[in-house]
C-alpha cells in the first residue's frame, strides 16, 4: 500500500488546523444589555437609542452616550481617505471622513421604523492577505413586545461587506434572541477589501422589518458585533509544505531499502 498520499494529506491537515480565527475588532460586549458605562469605544462602546432615520455617508464619528447620540455610521480608530469602489456602488459618491483618532464612543443599538442600516467602518492591518477568511458576527438582543398586535414578533437582517452580500436574510424570533449569528466565511478579495490606512471598509448590517406583515413588530435590538479573521497561507507557502512533505516521504522510502 502506498502511504505517501495519506502522509502528505496528514501534514497539510495539521498545517491547516493551526490556523485559528482571530479577533479583528469588536463593538460592544456580549453582556445582554446596554449599560452606557463605556468610555473607549470598540468593545467598550455604548449602544444608544437609534434616531429613526438613515443618514448619508460618511456620517459622523462624534457620538455621545445618550439617546439618539449616534448615527448609522460607527467608526473604529483609523484613517479613512479612500472610498472603496463597492461602497460607492451601493451608497453613491461620498467623501470619506478622514482621520478618526480614537474608537467612536457610541453606536446605534437597534433597527426601528425606517432606521434599518447599521454601518461599521474600519481599516484592516496591512499584513493581512487577500486570501484570508473573514466572518462577521452579531447577536440579536430583543424584539418588539409580544402582544395582540405583535403576535409573531420577528425581524430580518442581512450582511454586506463593501457592498457585497455575505449573508442572506436571517429572521430572528424570540427563541433566537441572545444567540450569536455568524456569516459564512468570505475572503478579503471576494469583498474588495483593502488593507492599510486610508481604505474605508464597511460592514453593513441591514434590517428587514416585518412591521407591515401580520404580527411582525417594529424593532430589534443588537447586543454586540465583531469581525474575525482566519489566516490562509499564500499558495507559495502551501506548495512549500507539500514539497517538504513529499521530500520527507522520499527520504523515509530510501531508508527502508
Amino acid at each position: 500500500m502506498n502511504k505517501k498520499p495519506a502522509f502528505i494529506l496528514s501534514v497539510l491537515a495539521a498545517t491547516s488546523l493551526n490556523a485559528h480565527a482571530v479577533l479583528v475588532w469588536q463593538i460592544g460586549q456580549d453582556d445582554g444589555g446596554w449599560p452606557l458605562t463605556g468610555f473607549n469605544g470598540g468593545p467598550d462602546a455604548n449602544f444608544v437609542q437609534e434616531n429613526g432615520a438613515i443618514n448619508a455617508l460618511p456620517g459622523s464619528a462624534n457620538s455621545v452616550p445618550s439617546p439618539q447620540g449616534a448615527d448609522n455610521d460607527y467608526y473604529l480608530a483609523g484613517t479613512y481617505s479612500t472610498a472603496l469602489p463597492g461602497n460607492i456602488g451601493v451608497y453613491g459618491s461620498y467623501a470619506p471622513i478622514g482621520v478618526v483618532g480614537v474608537n467612536e464612543n457610541s453606536a446605534e443599538r437597534a433597527f426601528a421604523g425606517g432606521d434599518l442600516d447599521l454601518r461599521y467602518h474600519f481599516n484592516l492591518p496591512s499584513g493581512m492577505s487577500p486570501n484570508d477568511l473573514l466572518t462577521f458576527t452579531w447577536e440579536p438582543l430583543n424584539l418588539d413586545d409580544l402582544n395582540a398586535t405583535n403576535f409573531d414578533p420577528r425581524f430580518g437582517a442581512e450582511v454586506y461587506v463593501n457592498g457585497v452580500l455575505v449573508m442572506s436574510q436571517k429572521i430572528t424570533r424570540p427563541a433566537d434572541l441572545s444567540i450569536a449569528v455568524t456569516t459564512p466565511q468570505f475572503s478579503l478579495a471576494s469583498v474588495g477589501a483593502v488593507t492599510g490606512a486610508g481604505a474605508d471598509n464597511i460592514v453593513s448590517l441591514r434590517g428587514i422589518s416585518y412591521n407591515g406583515a401580520p404580527g411582525g413588530g417594529n424593532w430589534m435590538g443588537i447586543d454586540y458585533v465583531r469581525l474575525d479573521v482566519t489566516p490562509v497561507p499564500e499558495p507559495g507557502s502551501s506548495a512549500m509544505v507539500l514539497l517538504g512533505a513529499m521530500g520527507c516521504v522520499g527520504l523515509l522510502g530510501r531508508r527502508r531499502r
